[in-house]
């Protein structure tokens, strides 16, 4: 685990065998792609937000550039289409968000 080196040698003051996966988590980045896409359909298919306030916006909540979200949608347009399709209600996303606020 990140961090783990540093508490163990400052704290513990140990060294720590074996290796260390470093990088990004697949699952972690999965789930903040889905959490974002579920964002951007909901600003702009149910609060009606124009383009730029929604790059804007999520952009200020997931600490990503413009240009990454957009290419991060651009990427899963099928899920968007699926999500549109699907019609979800304001409890779902609730419920499955619910530390963030809809």
């Amino acid at each position: 685990m990140r961090g783990q080196r540093t508490y163990n040698e400052l704290v513990k003051d140990s060294t720590i065998s074996g290796t260390v996966r470093k990088g990004r988590s697949n699952a972690l980045v999965f789930r903040r792609n889905e959490c974002m896409l579920a964002r951007y359909f909901y600003y702009g298919y149910l609060k009606n937000k124009s383009y730029e306030e929604i790059m804007r916006l999520l952009a200020a909540e997931f600490f990503l550039s413009p240009a990454t979200i957009s290419m991060r949608v651009q990427q899963n347009t099928d899920k968007l289409k699926t999500l549109k399709r699907s019609g979800p209600s304001m409890y779902y996303f609730q419920s499955r968000w619910p530390h963030l606020k809809w």
